[in-house]
């Protein structure tokens, strides 16, 4: 079920690519971008059924299915998934769906204002090409394929950024690029620094103890230089201050209808420090890993004050992800349960209300309208104003919203390591709070623009993203059972339990 959720965006984006550009103006029934919207679709049933399937009462890995095996090289390609990655893989597929369905209309109404892609079936066989690669990178059990993976995700999305991103699309690719592969370099180093200097006699590079027995056969400084070169992959991917210029422009110069996703994509660097920093390195944690809860608190206050100083309105969501991802690196390195299982829902909770706000400011964007908050008219609309405010509670983590279900535990875990650091990334929060209703506040002052309306594709996004944020506020269990027993094992020193067996094609027995 895997794999066939990961391999099915990848067909539809090469049918698409294979067929030849549609002739005439970009509109709302355009072929190529309902195959789209039609793969995304195909790919969220899948992905929603593996949750039938899912036992949410263990914390190791699941649904465990082997591709391919290179014998006697430890090398496979091997997909499962655990509370850690089910969440995301789902909410993938998901946020995929949402896009496409938007870039269709986004599409045809930049057309309408005078924008027009060039060869547009490459913005949609691209789109899928990533949606494939996210997914594999969520559910890889190996660590080869999963590097394999990690480093193919630059591919379709800097491609994306440079053709059909906004006014300084090639200098946001560029940065994004030199930035991803640098960190990337980093991690290669580190894995091969530990198949080096630990015996793997029979071994192979499946994650099933993600290295944490090796990397404890290793001396103190090796651990330390193996921590930091690992952090430094993740945390420029999630990111983090000061390793966040990348952010901004990438944040905001995407093509409109992957703007959405941005959120999404920092979690690959979040996925990371809690699938193989937390498990592997509980030494280093035990005497660094206090230094980098503060690292993570600075980056809340600088995103914080960043973005109430911001008059875009995207650049208020880039920074203000900066100021998310401080509390997410607290919460994965708190060594905490609750703070652990704070940080997995978070990841989830983040990436729905940040492509919520995209949309919202989408709307404007794809009409040829300004986004600065001096400037923007909002619509006459009842959903326009209800996706916004549902989008701002879950933002500053309102309850009866997701956003307040992840922040709240990652909290109140992180209350039992420091009281002070506790208070300082609450206070935090209330700055988060200052700038996000100075935001809606500035916007809801300004005259209503009664030349448009969100037509019925921007509403169904709309509806969709905000019944998805109040549901997993209102049945925080739905994500919380698959987060709380992987949080557990993830804070004992070893990333996963042995997989439950499977039946089927593909799976071990």
């Amino acid at each position: 079920m895997i794999g066939i959720t990961i391999v099915i965006p990848l067909l539809f984006g090469c049918l698409i690519l294979l067929l030849k550009d549609e002739s005439g103006k970009p509109s709302l029934k355009s072929r190529n971008g309902w195959l789209a919207v039609a793969g995304t679709f195909s790919t969220l049933v899948p992905a929603v059924l593996i949750l039938k399937r899912f036992a949410g009462s263990y914390g190791g890995p699941q649904l465990r299915e082997a591709w391919w095996t290179a014998s006697g090289t430890g090398v496979n390609l091997t997909f499962a998934l655990d509370g850690l990655s089910l969440p995301l893989f789902i909410s993938t597929a998901f946020l995929f769906f949402i896009a496409a369905l938007f870039s269709v209309s986004a599409i045809a109404k930049q057309a309408e204002a005078g924008i027009t892609f060039k060869q547009p079936k490459i913005f949609w066989g691209m789109l899928l090409l990533l949606e494939s690669l996210v997914l594999a990178i969520f559910s890889a059990w190996n660590f080869i394929t999963f590097f394999a993976f990690w480093e193919l995700f630059l591919v379709p999305l800097v491609v994306l950024l440079w053709r059909y991103g906004l006014e300084e699309r090639r200098k946001a690719a560029l940065q994004f690029f030199i930035y991803t592969f640098a960190s990337s370099a980093f991690m290669i180093a580190a894995f091969a620094a530990v198949i080096y200097y630990t015996p793997r006699i029979g071994g192979d590079f499946d994650l099933k103890s993600s290295f944490a027995s090796e990397i404890q056969m290793m001396g103190t400084e090796k651990q330390r230089i193996l921590f930091l070169f690992f952090m430094a992959a993740f945390l420029v991917k999630m990111p983090v201050f000061p390793l966040h210029a990348w952010l901004p422009l990438t944040h905001t110069q995407a093509p409109l209808g992957t703007l959405l996703l941005s959120g999404l994509f920092l979690k690959l660097g979040s996925y990371g420090v809690l699938r193989f920093v937390t498990p592997g390195f509980q030494g280093v944690l035990v005497d660094w890993g206090f230094g980098f809860l503060v690292l993570g608190v600075i980056s809340m206050f600088y995103g914080a004050f960043a973005a109430y100083r911001q008059k875009s309105f995207r650049y208020v969501i880039a920074y203000s992800s900066l100021a998310h991802m401080g509390l997410l690196l607290t919460g994965a390195l708190t060594k905490n349960d609750y703070a652990t299982a704070g940080a997995i829902i978070q990841n989830v909770g983040h990436s729905l209300a940040n492509a919520l706000l995209f949309v919202v400011v989408c709307l404007h964007l794809v009409r040829g309208k300004s986004d600065l908050v001096s400037e923007i008219n909002p619509p006459k609309s009842f959903v326009y104003w209800a996706a916004f405010s549902i989008a701002l509670f879950s933002a500053i983590g309102v309850p009866g919203t997701i956003g307040f279900v992840g922040e709240f535990l990652m909290l109140f875990g992180l209350s039992f390591r420091s009281w002070p650091l506790t208070i300082a990334a609450t206070l935090t929060l209330v700055l988060s709070a200052a700038y996000m209703l100075r935001l809606f506040h500035k916007v809801r002052a300004r005259q209503a623009d009664v030349t448009w309306r969100p037509n019925w594709i921007e509403r169904t996004c709309m509806v969709l993203l905000s019944a998805a944020i109040l549901w997993f506020g209102i049945q925080p269990n739905t994500t919380a059972s698959y987060a709380r027993e992987t949080a557990k094992t993830i804070n004992s020193g070893v990333n996963s339990l042995p997989s439950i067996p499977q039946t089927g094609a593909g799976a071990h027995r």
